[in-house]
């Protein structure tokens, strides 16, 4: 979807809908690009209801709101929706390793130092980045620092870490290899999760190689690598 183009043609697309002393319409665009804040951070759209106002080739546009609209990407769409259909959008939103959106507010019960208690609601902007949940933190520092750069480090669509693709990937049975110093190169470091999604099912293991100082990715299905990559 051509945001340029389609910001261009919008206030004839929706013109027929806008009340006559309007002097402003905004327009969000849900499609395969990240989006920004006025201060320049990564957010992750919320749901959003209207009806459907206009269509183009390449997206439908749905008015949320007296002036506010959406345009979705046709080819994100899971259905495209007839002209004044109500509809609910959902876009696609990054998530944590319990599946709450990585922006989702939090309360914590605190107590005052005379004993009465209190709510806190928090609230990051643009979410935090998700932590892989391990049941002890590694030993061994090329586990432990493996372990971070897959939190940290961003994928090739620069919206996600590769933390985050884990989750997508509907990542669980969390498994580690933490060798001490001594088995390091008889015992590579590995971290391994079962995922599931529609090009393989089976087990994503991410292995050290301190010989070579690499990392070794490898798809296993019943234990048996089916797929090996090295960098």
């Amino acid at each position: 979807m051509n945001r340029d183009s389609l910001r261009a043609s919008l206030p004839a697309l929706v013109a027929h809908t806008i009340p006559k002393n309007a002097r402003r319409i905004h327009c969000s665009y849900f499609d395969d690009m990240p989006q920004y804040n006025a201060f320049g951070m990564q957010i992750d759209p919320q749901p959003a209801e209207g009806r459907v106002v206009a269509h183009t080739d390449e997206a439908f546009i749905v008015k949320t709101d007296r002036t506010k609209f959406v345009a979705v990407d046709k080819q994100l769409a899971t259905l495209s929706p007839a002209m004044d259909e109500k509809v609910r959008i959902t876009p696609y939103a990054r998530r944590n390793f319990v599946g709450e959106r990585l922006d989702a507010t939090k309360q914590e019960e605190l107590t005052t130092a005379d004993g009465q208690p209190y709510t806190v609601t928090r609230i990051t902007i643009g979410g935090s980045p998700p932590r892989i949940p391990l049941a002890s933190m590694p030993s061994c520092p090329y586990l432990a620092d493996l372990v971070e750069q897959l939190e940290i480090m961003r994928t090739p669509d620069g919206w996600r870490t590769i933390a985050i693709m884990l989750v997508d990937a509907k990542a669980k049975d969390i498994e580690i290899i933490d060798p001490d110093e001594d088995s390091l190169f008889k015992t590579p470091p590995e971290i391994s999760f079962a995922v599931d999604t529609g090009k393989f099912s089976g087990r994503i293991a991410v292995v050290y190689d301190r010989g070579y100082d690499l990392y070794s990715v490898e798809l296993r299905i019943d234990g048996t690598p089916s797929l090996a990559l090295r960098k």
